[in-house]
């Protein structure tokens, strides 16, 4: 049997401070059987096990991985073709080729100025080989790429070259710039971000998107982040790439970047593959807060039992460059550290939006959140959410009205025959009309009819619909006959429930409905009324 051992990364990273020169072996591969075990840290796994976990890919990226290193090929279900395969391996080389040839420009006498850029910056040597940083020098890259056999139209795919419009010449797209390689997870060069040293316009400049590269579905710093967080760092989200070399070199954080747009949809799954619960970082000012929102906006309908993230909002006019080189890292690690949750940020960002003394302005609010709720798609991480937003309606309620902040039901002895129609007729109210149910949830909260089985279905019904706002009145009954109410149900729509109310209501509109039901909350305390009197004429 053929054991390999080794000094585990994992279990390095946890060892503290006084044992990090140990280097007795913990890591232990068993060629034979296939497996690997750490006996520090307790990983244990196969070859596609331990890249998932090393390097964050998927089952089938893993095993596209081994394959290529073993030289083998992947069957597929869905046939290739072999002509976009060669393209994409050629422009991958081609790619990797550029990558060098920028490195070597900035030793270079020619890359002076972007080697000075650097280090105005603050980014020694080892960090610009970490990110691999280069300089594209105003030509040259054509002619070396030629002389390793690539053809301009090779180049022209793979983006490091560009065409006249009005001559139709082929140039070096990348001139005179600091370039930025944009990696894969796998760590191979699919494009580049760059920055002008001079005149040039755009400032930044990216790569198009073409056969290895949609930069909706790419995070710069990926491979660089995934080895800071074996280090336990949190992970944060950046707008820049020097924020992300930024924070990687002052060892405060992991860092990602997406690459120029919003983050997207795409993006979220990613950074959840490094880690459950990344923070966003935004600026201070009013803008930063309307970005908020619209990463949450995105974020929200993806959101996942366990997975979210938290927001951190930058000291005004500073990006984490600035407040690092400022303040240094403590600095930074505040802010990381102070970031607010998901639901904190969706409730406080859109209550800055509206002037809450107006009883509409809230209503309004009210409305707003909870159509951001709804567009959770998941159904648990949905209901939780709808959980959190109705208690802190219900919260703001009592405050606005005056009363407690903590509310107890109020525990009714066996009621009379007149106040328990005036429960049922409440019930009956809402099973028919269910929008009113959100609306009136800490009224709601507060009574108790002293009948079990009608509070059993209050609260059904109630839960049900903070779940799921959008249900209607057949998918309701259908929910409580599934939990065994069917009888409680029966009796509240039945004829002989009817024919006490002055009013069906299944047949009324639902600002009639309001009416009732308001009149019916103020008669339950025990006063007498319209409801009180079984005899009374429908309306």
């Amino acid at each position: 049997m053929s054991n390999t051992t080794a000094v585990c990364k994992e279990e390095d990273n946890r060892r503290s401070p006084e044992r990090k020169n140990e280097k007795t072996p913990s890591f232990s591969v068993v060629d034979d059987d296939g497996f690997y075990h750490c006996f520090g840290c307790g990983a244990h796994g196969d070859a596609i096990s331990f890249l998932r976990e090393t390097e964050g890919l998927d089952f089938l990226e893993a095993v596209e991985r081994l394959a290529e290193m073993a030289g083998l090929t992947v069957p597929r279900s869905a046939p290739q073709d072999p002509a976009a395969s060669r393209q994409r391996k050629t422009t991958l080389d081609i790619l990797e080729e550029t990558t060098l040839f920028f490195e070597a420009a900035l030793r270079s006498e020619g890359g002076r100025n972007a080697t000075r850029y650097l280090k105005q910056r603050g980014l020694k040597s080892d960090i610009v080989k970490t990110y691999r940083i280069g300089y594209s020098p105003r030509n040259g890259l054509r002619a070396a790429l030629r002389s390793k056999g690539f053809s301009d139209a090779d180049m022209l795919a793979a983006g490091v070259a560009g065409k006249s419009d009005h001559d139709g010449s082929v140039y070096d797209y990348f001139r005179d710039r600091v370039m930025f390689p944009i990696e894969n997870r796998q760590g191979r060069v699919i494009a580049f971000g760059a920055r002008s040293l001079g005149e040039d316009q755009p400032k930044y400049l990216n790569s198009g998107e073409g056969v290895t590269f949609s930069k909706k579905t790419v995070l710069y710093g990926w491979v660089q982040a995934r080895e800071s967080l074996r280090r336990g760092l949190p992970l944060v989200v950046v707008e820049g790439y020097m924020d992300v070399i930024a924070i990687y070199k002052s060892g405060a954080a992991a860092a990602v970047a997406p690459l120029g747009t919003a983050l997207t949809p795409e993006q979220i799954l990613l950074l959840w593959k490094l880690h459950n619960e990344p923070v966003l970082c935004f600026d201070g000012d009013v803008a930063g807060q309307r970005a908020q929102l619209r990463a949450l906006e995105r974020i929200l309908p993806v959101l996942e039992p366990g997975r979210s993230v938290r927001l951190a909002a930058l000291p005004d006019g500073k990006d984490p460059d600035d407040l690092i080189r400022a303040s240094g890292p403590d600095a930074f690690r505040k802010v990381v550290s102070t970031a607010r949750s998901l639901v904190d940020t969706l409730w406080e960002g859109l209550q800055s939006e509206y002037e809450l003394s107006q009883p509409e302005a809230r209503a309004q609010f009210w409305q707003a959140v909870r159509r951001h709720v709804r567009s959770i798609g998941n159904n648990q991480v949905r209901s939780a959410y709808g959980d959190e937003i109705e208690s802190r309606i219900a919260l703001m309620r009592n405050q606005t009205r005056g009363v407690a902040s903590t509310f107890v039901p109020r525990r009714a002895q066996r009621p009379q025959t007149g106040l328990i129609n005036r429960h049922r007729a409440l019930v009956a109210l809402m099973l028919a009309h269910p929008t009113m149910v959100s609306a009136n949830f800490e009224a709601l909260s507060m009574l108790d009819s002293g009948d079990k089985k009608l509070e059993s279905l209050k609260k059904a019904l109630v839960d049900a619909v903070i779940r799921d706002p959008d249900l209607d009145v057949v998918a309701i009954r259908d929910h409580l006959e599934r939990l065994n109410l069917g009888d409680v149900v029966a009796l509240l729509t039945g004829d002989d429930m009817k024919a006490r109310l002055p009013f069906d209501p299944d047949a009324i509109s639902s600002e009639k409905a309001e009416l009732y039901f308001n009149e019916l909350l103020e008669l339950v305390d025990g006063r007498s009324g319209l409801f009180s009197n079984s005899s009374s004429n429908k309306r």
